[in-house]
């Protein structure tokens, strides 16, 4: 996770939708998720008790629409490849997707991974044998992380107050208010801690520690735009983690977070929420988790921010990704916030509570939990729904799905308006992100649609053949390719290999490792494009990190040019011995990943060993596949036509194999226009989907 990724959302006050203040949710420190709002205001009641609402298949809905945002300039386009459709690829063509459902990528244990590649043998889970005693006006140091600067560095504090539930300190020499200090703790241990736990499950407790209580650490210097962070990189030891200050405990910016104001508690719950999430599920994605957290702040009451005004304006905005570019984070904000809502207004708490216990991460969660309920519908069926709910919040339609009983959603943006035929244009779309376009004018019009039929998992292809290793792209994962090798004919081995890669820089690294005890303990082994830099404490020695080929320093929201590239690993140190296991590892820590690590390639020339990839050759895979980087693009098309004098008609229209659908949209005149929703559908990838259409008038 970078140190940059404030995931920021924007709170919206006044007339015209002014940005007045911001708050961030990104990656800190040894791996952390924070929260940086710099205003609040009061909210509602925390009490959620929407009742389970029947999923029955509506098309059409009758309400008055909400009027639509004026429409905004259209973005940039790229071509679709031409007008004609592209052949329906085979089933066979698919194993990528079928791969994608049955891996199973490995959780990251730090501790373990500590003892088997840095060799620092057996590492406490738990630090402390009894439960540790502090006093009132008790000094400690603790490491923080300064999120502008992205430096590492000790401070002392002193523990100013305790309850039943937690420990506050303060930097020493920070002036504060102690009976606002006092209050907000009380109010933590009174209300946000029970409500949090009640609905998203108990934290590890006595935790790494030993200690039920948590401790909330206040500072001035963690960053001007830092409002407060959780860093799992507390929940092991420092033998394993070397910024870990072995505790469960926030990190809050006092300068701009005074203690027991609206905005404080919010981030408070905000945070435990993610505390509870990485005991739960710690490779859960990074969009489900932002999002659960901002559904805490207002299960406690607490106002959560406009996060969803920024993602008004780009509905353009993939549901399941997250971005770590400073100025894209507002909307994934916003994103995830209205779906949480969404689906907990829609299904109710025990469904929500079901996806967020879920062992599956991301779609696959909210999937296993809609057919634990016997719901009838899948992940994408409450997409579709949701889609149309942004756009006419309107609660009495249908059965309630098509708006939000509890938020007031702003009018989506409009990606294009049509008024005039004959119109063709040529442009693209985020997956699980939606492009509204608005046709206006009079008469009747057809419409032609042609998508894409194929996506990629990122932007490349094997360096040969068809196929290529590939390690996933989950948070907080540790994938393993393993293979033995037999070297006691050799006195010398090298291992070569190709590989792309496209990482977070210094949070994310990929290794290639060598063992000869059966692979209790690793070697992370030297190639010419690894690093031992660890600003984070994240690597585990010599890694690949960044963007394979592109010597430009990648910070982030840049664009990164990989390219395959070729390695050369040393084996000679382990020459003679009858079994070596050699290992591609993938390590990522909390959130935000990249497209990931491939290796194409592999060849041992002293023992004649190659391997294209075009087969598994005994390869063991944990979280890797084999893939030809095709994955099915799927299309999900709705027209709302709306009438001033009458109700809106909502229809799915219907995408064929090759991409294409021919609808026609009667009567259109003023006050009676059509929005088209268009959506592109494939898993995992973040690699946006090109279409075109044309509308002529008959």
């Amino acid at each position: 996770m970078n140190n940059n990724q404030n995931n920021t959302i924007w709170w919206i006050i006044g007339v015209a939708a002014i940005l007045l203040c911001c708050c961030c949710l990104f990656a800190v420190g040894a791996g952390g998720l924070g929260f940086g709002l710099l205003a609040s205001s009061s909210s509602s009641s925390p009490e959620f008790t929407f009742p389970d609402v029947a999923t029955v298949e509506v098309l059409v809905a009758t309400a008055t629409p909400r009027a639509p945002r004026p429409s905004a300039t259209p973005r940039p386009t790229i071509a679709a490849g031409g007008s004609s459709a592209a052949p329906t690829p085979a089933a066979e063509d698919f194993l990528t997707e079928m791969q994608l459902q049955e891996a199973v990528v490995p959780a990251r244990n730090l501790r373990v991974l500590a003892e088997e590649l840095r060799g620092t043998g057996p590492i406490p889970e738990v630090v402390n044998d009894t439960t540790p005693t502090y006093r009132l006006n008790e000094r400690q140091k603790f490491w923080i992380n300064n999120d502008d600067t992205n430096e590492h560095f000790q401070i002392d504090a002193t523990l100013a107050y305790v309850n039943d539930v937690v420990y506050m300190w303060v930097e020493d020499g920070v002036k504060y208010d102690p009976v606002a200090l006092k209050a907000a703790a009380d109010k933590f241990a009174e209300a946000t801690y029970p409500t949090d736990r009640n609905f998203f499950g108990s934290e590890w407790s006595p935790g790494v520690d030993n200690d039920p209580r948590l401790h909330i650490l206040h500072s001035e210097q963690l960053g001007d735009s830092i409002a407060g962070y959780f860093s799992g990189a507390d929940e092991v030891s420092n033998k394993a983690q070397p910024f870990s200050n072995e505790r469960e405990m926030f990190y809050i910016n006092i300068d701009n977070t005074k203690p027991d104001t609206d905005f404080y508690n919010g981030v408070l719950a905000h945070e435990f929420q993610h505390m509870i999430h990485w005991y739960q599920d710690k490779n859960e994605t990074s969009w489900v988790n932002e999002g659960m957290s901002e559904l805490a702040s207002e299960l406690n009451g607490y106002d959560r921010g406009g996060a969803d005004y920024a993602f008004s304006a780009l509905p353009d905005t993939q549901l399941n990704a997250w971005s770590d570019d400073p100025n894209g984070r507002t909307e994934h904000y916003g994103n995830a916030y209205l779906f949480m809502s969404y689906f907990l207004q829609r299904f109710g708490n025990q469904l929500t509570q079901d996806a967020v216990a879920s062992d599956a991460n991301g779609i696959d969660g909210f999937n296993e939990a809609l057919a634990k309920d016997n719901t009838g519908v899948t992940f994408d069926d409450v997409f579709a729904d949701w889609v149309i709910a942004n756009f006419l919040d309107n609660p009495d339609l249908a059965d309630g799905r098509y708006g939000y009983q509890r938020d007031d959603v702003q009018p989506m943006a409009i990606d294009a308006t049509h008024r005039r035929y004959p119109v063709q244009r040529e442009t693209d779309v985020s997956q699980y992100a939606t492009d509204y376009i608005e046709l206006t004018g009079s008469g009747d019009v057809r419409i032609d649609f042609q998508g894409a039929t194929t996506a990629s998992l990122a932007n490349t292809s094997a360096h040969s053949g068809e196929d290529m290793w590939w390690a996933n792209r989950v948070d907080d994962s540790d994938a393993r390719l393993t293979r033995a090798f037999d070297l006691s004919g050799v006195d010398s081995a090298t291992l070569n290999f190709w590989t792309w890669y496209d990482i977070e820089d210094d949070w994310d690294y990929g290794y290639v490792m060598a063992s000869t005890d059966g692979g209790t303990t690793w070697t992370p082994l030297e190639t010419a494009d690894t690093t031992e830099d660890n600003p984070n404490g994240n690597s585990f020695g010599p890694a690949l990190t960044g963007c394979s080929g592109d010597s430009s320093s990648q910070e982030a929201g840049d664009a990164c040019n990989a390219q395959w590239i070729q390695q050369t690993a040393d084996l000679t140190p382990f020459a003679g011995n009858e079994e070596v296991l050699v290992r591609f590892q993938y390590i990522t820590d909390d959130a935000v990943n990249y497209p990931g690590f491939f290796v194409d390639d592999i060849s041992i020339p002293e023992i004649g060993y190659t391997d294209d990839a075009e087969s598994d050759g005994d390869w063991v895979s944990e979280g890797w596949i084999r893939t030809d980087n095709t994955i099915r693009q799927r299309w999900l098309v709705q027209l709302i036509e709306m009438d001033s004098g009458a109700d809106p008609v909502i229809t799915r229209l219907e995408v064929d194999g090759n991409g294409q659908g021919s609808w026609a949209v009667n009567d259109i005149r003023r006050g009676n226009s059509a929005i088209l929703a268009i959506s592109a559908l494939a898993p995992v990838t973040t690699e946006k989907a090109q279409y075109q259409y044309s509308i002529t008038q008959q």
